[in-house]
C-alpha cells in the first residue's frame, strides 16, 4: 500500500513539474507596457479650396508594449475637433459643437521596429489608421514614428507621434505630443 501511494505521489509531482515547464516560456517573455494620454493640437492648414482648417484638438489614451528589445506594438484612440481658436478666428465665434468637425481615429502599429535614441527609444512602422470606425484609405497605411523619452528623474515621461505622408496631411508634420502615465514590466511592477 505504501509503495502504491509513493508511486502516485511521484507521478503527481512529475505531472506538476511538466505542466510548470510548459508554461515557463510564456511567463519569462520580457514585456514592458507603457500607457498614457495624447493631448495636442494639429497645425492650422489651408485646404485646396482655400478654407482654413485647424488647429484641431487631438486627445486620447495610448498604449505601447515592448516585446523584448527589437519589436513593439502601439495603439491609440484619438478624438479630434476644431479648437476654440478656430471657432474664434475662422468660424465667426460660433462655438456650436456641430460646427467643429468632430471625428475619431484608431491608430495601430504591430511588430514595429525598436531603436534606441537619446533619452529613450523609438518605434517605427507602417500604421493602420481608422477614421470613425473604418480603415481610412486616404490616411492608411502611413509610416508612424513613436518616440518615448524622459529625463534624469523620470526615465520615461514624454511621447510623440510623427506621421509621414499621407497621414501628415491630416495630423500635421510636427510631432503630436503626449504624456507617459505609467510603465509596467512583465512582473507587474511599476517602473520609473
Amino acid at each position: 500500500m505504501k509503495n502504491k501511494a509513493f508511486g502516485w505521489t511521484v507521478l503527481t509531482i512529475a505531472v506538476l513539474v511538466l505542466a510548470a515547464s510548459v508554461g515557463a516560456p510564456a511567463q519569462t517573455a520580457s514585456l514592458t507596457t507603457f500607457v498614457g494620454e495624447i493631448n495636442a493640437y494639429s497645425p492650422q492648414a489651408t485646404s485646396s479650396t482655400g478654407a482654413v482648417t485647424g488647429p484641431y484638438e487631438i486627445r486620447g489614451p495610448w498604449s505601447l508594449t515592448l516585446k523584448g528589445a527589437t519589436t513593439a506594438d502601439f495603439s491609440t484612440d484619438l478624438n479630434m475637433e476644431e479648437s476654440d481658436g478656430w471657432c474664434m478666428t475662422q468660424n465667426g465665434s460660433n462655438f456650436d459643437p456641430s460646427a467643429r468637425g468632430a471625428h475619431t481615429h484608431h491608430v495601430s502599429l504591430v511588430n514595429a521596429a525598436v531603436t534606441t535614441i537619446t533619452n529613450g527609444f523609438q518605434i517605427t512602422g507602417s500604421a493602420t489608421i481608422m477614421g470613425n470606425g473604418s480603415i481610412s484609405t486616404t490616411l492608411s497605411p502611413s509610416v508612424l514614428t513613436v518616440q518615448v523619452t524622459g529625463g534624469t528623474d523620470r526615465k520615461y515621461s514624454n511621447i510623440s507621434l510623427t506621421f509621414a505622408s499621407p497621414a501628415s496631411g491630416h495630423f500635421g508634420t510636427e510631432p503630436v505630443a503626449g504624456v507617459v502615465r505609467s510603465v509596467t514590466g512583465s512582473s507587474g511592477k511599476r517602473r520609473k
